[in-house]
């Protein structure tokens, strides 16, 4: 039997579910707990505790607070305008950080852009669990066609194949907990094929690389390590920290002695033939090794990741502003390649966006920008500028590295202008008022 799209856009999207789930459950803390021997297990069963140190969202959050998207610029001032309305009413800048958050920590995010009547494009995020893109085998950046699902309130799950002519709308014919396969779905209605106006499958797909992997991918393994550290901590701050007390007698101390502040314990004395009675205590256990070896981890999690030290640990005194751009130069590189891969699917989804609402716009005039990734430090920058400049590059340049754009340095030489014109204005008064001597009121 041959298989067919809906069969390929199934497979594929319950075959991420699992683990994308874990993933989103790494980021949130909802970890698994490891325990090491089954009697650690029994010491905690019926216990309504958890002990995590969620350093995953530290990785993911670092990368993620660097790649900001700015509203898009195009050519044609009515295009821009009709983008700016856009960007404003559909709160595209909560959409874009929603979009970024899922692709680090999924590896990929979806944009799906349409146009339903007469009202402007609609861009909108979704979660990668609920889409799938598939690439021409040809040619593996061409996107050849797309899927998405989500649950109805019924309980059902409606499908839609996206092609670069038409949709297909399917709905599944049971419940969405029994689906087994594409053949769970049927077409929803008669008319469940629509025509595609617009020539594009709808669907831009964001990811980390070729392959999308998860900011996450090698967090994982040091992020068990150290709840399985913490968990030991704790059953050592349960058990042996808290110094444990033994007694040698021939009396049975059974409910006369009670460990606990304020408590006098009366304990016979010995028979004077056998063992003499003692009191002592075991030592406690020093909680400082485990927490060396959490901070060890926690140190080659960051550099696996690439995710600076301060991050996870205090930082004695400030950090100058030169040492803090080499440690963050790692992370800052990583977020300019994320950038550089979503730029230009921002670009194609904005130009689509545009086209679709009736302004003719190709990829290549839009133009995306990020906020530049690395942490101001506004008096480094200043004293590097001058520098730059005091070399013999002009400022203008020197302000397009830091990550201006162009109409933001338009509008420095535009105000440069007015104030070297107000200053000429002003000298020339003040010479014409000394000239006809009458001095400077």
């Amino acid at each position: 039997m041959a298989i067919t799209d809906l069969d390929r856009a199934y497979a594929a999207l319950s075959g991420k579910q699992a683990l994308y789930q874990t993933l989103w459950d790494y980021y949130h803390g909802d970890q698994p707990v490891v325990y090491t021997s089954k009697r650690l297990d029994e010491i905690f069963a019926g216990l309504d505790a958890k002990f995590t140190e969620n350093w995953s969202a530290v990785v993911v959050d670092a990368m993620h607070e660097r790649v900001e998207l700015k509203v898009p610029r195009v050519a044609s001032p009515t295009a821009q305008a009709a983008l700016d309305s856009m960007w404003k009413d559909q709160e595209l800048d909560n959409e874009s950080d929603d979009a970024h958050l899922a692709a680090f920590v999924c590896g990929e995010a979806f944009i799906i852009v349409w146009r339903d009547g007469d009202g402007p494009a609609q861009i909108y995020f979704n979660d990668p669990r609920m889409c799938h893109v598939f690439y021409d085998a040809e040619n593996p950046r061409s996107v050849a066609w797309a899927a998405k699902w989500w649950d109805t309130g019924d309980g059902k799950r409606r499908m839609t194949l996206y092609y670069p002519d038409r949709l297909e709308y399917y709905i599944s014919k049971g419940k969405a907990t029994n689906l087994a396969s594409g053949k769970s779905f049927k077409p929803l209605g008669d008319d469940y094929i629509v025509q595609n106006p617009f020539g594009a499958v709808p669907v831009f797909h964001l990811r980390t690389g070729r392959i999308p992997l998860s900011e996450m991918k090698n967090a994982i393994a040091p992020q068990n390590g150290i709840n399985k550290l913490l968990i030991d901590m704790m059953v050592a701050a349960e058990y042996g920290a808290f110094k444990q007390k033994w007694i040698i007698s021939h009396a049975d101390p059974t409910g006369k002695v009670k460990d606990a502040p304020n408590e006098v314990w009366f304990v016979p004395g010995g028979d004077g033939e056998g063992q003499a009675t003692q009191i002592g205590e075991f030592s406690s256990t020093d909680l400082g090794n485990y927490l060396k070896a959490i901070d060890s981890l926690a140190g080659h999690l960051g550099a696996i990741t690439r995710t600076p030290k301060h991050y996870f640990f205090q930082q004695g005194g400030e950090v100058s502003g030169e040492a803090l751009i080499a440690l963050e130069a790692p992370l800052n590189k990583k977020a300019g390649r994320r950038i550089e891969r979503f730029a230009p699917v921002w670009g194609r989804a904005v130009a689509f966006a545009l086209t679709i609402s009736g302004y003719q716009t190709l990829p290549a005039d839009v133009t995306v920008e990020f906020e530049p990734p690395e942490t101001v430090q506004p008096r480094t920058r200043a004293e590097v500028r001058q520098l730059d400049v005091a070399s013999g590059i002009p400022l203008t340049t020197v302000l397009k590295r830091e990550g201006w754009s162009e109409g933001e340095v338009d509008k420095m030489l535009e105000d440069k202008q007015a104030e070297e014109e107000a200053k000429t204005d002003l000298g020339s008064l003040i010479l014409q008022q000394f000239e006809q001597g009458g001095g400077v009121g």
